[in-house]
């Protein structure tokens, strides 16, 4: 744990320049700053998950790092990582948090307030799993083009044991900025 807090404090002490500097007119510079910041507090939330013995942390960690992508306008990390959150059941408060994160990307954006999400299917074969990132990886086989979709850990374990490197046919929600979000999983016929 001892790593995870060093990461986790060079991250803050990083944010902390990065405040200092957009209070200074040093635009530029903050934005670096946020974004390594961003980069050291994810490293720490990667470090952790939610199965460890006491979860809070890892999502302290996660939702951190999302308000650090969205501080340094890293709005597709930003909601990556709320996804990976929220796919792993995080307490209410978080929740919270997350989806205030969530409407000031949609501000800063000026996106209208209809319907954020595009839900579809792919019908491709399961090619990559990626535990670290909660990330499965479709082929699909039409288009001969890669999805990348974020799972929740509890899927991963279940995923790799029925599907790995079968067609399957998928139900995924996508995101204001493309990230892919299982909805379902099946095999394909």
């Amino acid at each position: 744990m001892n790593i995870i807090r060093a990461t986790h404090q060079l991250a803050m002490d990083m944010s902390i320049l990065a405040e200092f500097s957009k209070a200074k007119g040093f635009d530029e510079d903050a934005k670096d700053f946020f974004s390594k910041a961003f980069e050291l507090e994810r490293k720490a939330a990667l470090m952790t998950t939610s199965k460890d013995k006491d979860p809070l942390p890892h999502f302290i960690l996660l939702r951190s790092a999302a308000a650090l992508a969205y501080k340094s306008g890293q709005y597709k990390e930003s909601e990556r990582l709320i996804e990976i959150c929220f796919s792993e059941n995080p307490p209410a408060f978080i929740k919270t948090d997350l989806k205030e994160i969530i409407s000031l990307i949609k501000k800063d954006q000026l996106i209208a307030p209809k319907s954020s999400t595009l839900d579809f299917q792919i019908s491709g074969l399961l090619t990559k799993i990626n535990a670290e990132e909660n990330e499965i990886t479709i082929k699909d086989a039409h288009q001969e083009q890669n999805y990348a979709i974020i799972v929740s850990k509890k899927q991963l374990m279940e995923i790799v044991k029925k599907y790995w490197f079968q067609k399957v046919l998928i139900q995924v929600r996508q995101t204001t900025y493309g990230v892919m979000v299982l909805e379902n999983i099946c095999k394909a016929a």
